[in-house]
């Protein structure tokens, strides 16, 4: 399993919280998203074959055209 880490600065409420966690569970092969309102992040655990675009794509599509690998 692999970790990754984004900085989404748009996050600010629940109602994102459940936006970002809707699309990014949507991608076959993700097992846990994480958003951290305090910290404006999303952790996402994944499998290999799961890429680093798939998962800021579906952070876009989510409503938030700013995210950052971090």
């Amino acid at each position: 399993m692999i970790t990754e880490r984004f900085q989404v600065p748009g996050v600010s409420c629940q109602h994102c919280v459940n936006a970002i966690t809707s699309e990014v569970t949507a991608i076959p092969g993700v097992q846990q998203v994480q958003v951290a309102l305090d910290s404006k992040t999303v952790t996402v655990a994944h499998a290999e074959q799961v890429s680093t675009d798939q998962i800021v794509a579906a952070i876009v599509e989510a409503g938030y055209d700013e995210v950052a690998r971090i």
